[in-house]
């Protein structure tokens, strides 16, 4: 049996096959879990992509309009990511440069954001600064903020070192720090005093002890804690976060230590949320993701990351 069902952004038909006759099996193991997420997604990919705008870049820019028509900036991300071969990387740097240039002609209010391992930084640190150098100076050149995601702890000194080079090219330059490892007070610190903007999550990896809290509390008293450094020395921040505690927490401070700061939120998670910030004046941008490769984005925040699923899902049943 085949069912059609329609991507809710870019309005196309989808066709995919729907098994009837399959029993649903709870999954076992890691693995299991991902097949079982692979499958979710193919099956409901019209659904799926409430979280990532589409495979291509019309669909990101048609989510980024939709985005700003609701009153939020769009942070927009080509997926794909640790990426050990020039050729690939050269072709991501190339997508960059017409995403901004589309941005600027379609009037995107809005940013861009990538990952560093998908500019090479797993080949060579100064190659991949040299892939970025052509993004910043686009960005630049239409007073856009560049942002930097961060992502496996192994990356986060390169990744801070290109963060730096950038500065010291351009002033709007953010990146993102995780509260979950234990090394980010002093991360912030030294980011904040080199006039960076950072974007501040709890964290999507699962790492060893000894470099990361391990409990939710932990990460949670860790980021709470970053948020009264941002709001007394932070320059045009972001708190990126769906946890009401913590926004409620940032509204307290706002009041008290005015600073300018925005609320980052993913696409598709827990929306009427973005709205609410949006109506109380705050300022919000929403994070929009697309490109082929967005099931092993999924993937990768299941396996690493089991709380994100439940994020996810609570905003799949909740629309």
């Amino acid at each position: 049996m085949t069912v059609a069902r329609t991507n809710a952004l870019t309005g196309r038909a989808l066709q995919r096959p729907m098994e009837t006759t399959a029993p649903l099996e709870r999954p076992q193991s890691w693995s299991e879990l991902f097949a079982f997420a692979k499958r979710a997604g193919e099956a409901f990919i019209g659904r799926t992509h409430q979280w990532v705008a589409g495979e291509r870049m019309e669909d990101a820019l048609l989510a980024a309009r939709q985005t700003n028509a609701r009153g939020m900036e769009a942070i927009l991300n080509y997926l794909g990511e640790r990426l050990q071969d020039r050729a690939q990387v050269e072709a991501t740097a190339r997508e960059y440069l017409r995403l901004l240039a589309a941005m600027e002609s379609e009037g995107i209010r809005g940013a861009v954001s990538l990952k560093p391992t998908q500019f090479g930084l797993l080949i060579d640190r100064a190659f991949a600064l040299s892939e970025v150098l052509p993004v910043l100076d686009a960005a630049r050149a239409q007073g856009r903020v560049l942002w930097l995601d961060m992502e496996a702890a192994d990356t986060t000194d390169d990744t801070i070192w290109l963060c730096e080079r950038l500065l010291e090219r351009y002033e709007r330059v953010g990146i993102c720090l995780q509260a979950s490892l234990r090394r980010t007070r002093e991360d912030v610190d030294r980011l904040i005093a080199a006039g960076a903007r950072i974007r501040l999550v709890k964290g999507a990896y699962k790492e060893p002890p000894d470099i990361a809290h391990g409990s939710r509390s932990e990460i949670d008293s860790a980021y709470l804690k970053h948020l009264e450094t941002l709001f007394a020395r932070g320059r045009d921040f972001s708190v990126a976060s769906h946890d009401r505690r913590m926004i409620e927490r940032s509204l307290e401070l706002a009041r008290d230590r005015p600073a300018p700061f925005d609320f980052a939120m993913l696409q598709g998670v827990l929306d009427p949320l973005h709205a609410e910030l949006v109506q109380k004046g705050q300022r919000v941008s929403e994070y929009i993701s697309y490109g082929p490769k967005w099931l092993p984005y999924f993937g990768r925040r299941w396996r690493d990351r089991p709380r994100n699923a439940v994020t996810m899902a609570r905003a799949f049943v909740n629309r």
